[in-house]
């Protein structure tokens, strides 16, 4: 129907399926997990909180990054190398 309305139109793409990666606190190098009981309580190693016995904010992974998002480093090495000699 739109076409026939407006034949010279350009048409925008369907955005309905893509998916926007956003950084969160479950990506950075900060984040903390404390088991507490039967628990696992994250918290953020860079902010500070009067409210906790710890004295670090509580976060949920979900949340937007701040400013002090740093990329966890997740490489890991298959090679390993030792110094002793047999």
């Amino acid at each position: 129907m739109q076409q026939t309305l407006f034949p010279n139109e350009v048409q925008p793409e369907s955005t309905e399926n893509v998916k926007i990666i956003q950084k969160t606190c479950r990506t950075c190098a900060h984040r903390e997990r404390w088991q507490c009981g039967g628990s696992v309580i994250q918290y953020c190693g860079r902010i500070h909180s009067n409210r906790t016995d710890n004295g670090f904010k509580k976060i949920k992974v979900t949340n937007p990054a701040c400013i002090l998002y740093s990329e966890k480093n997740v490489k890991l090495s298959a090679t390993y190398t030792t110094t002793k000699n047999f």
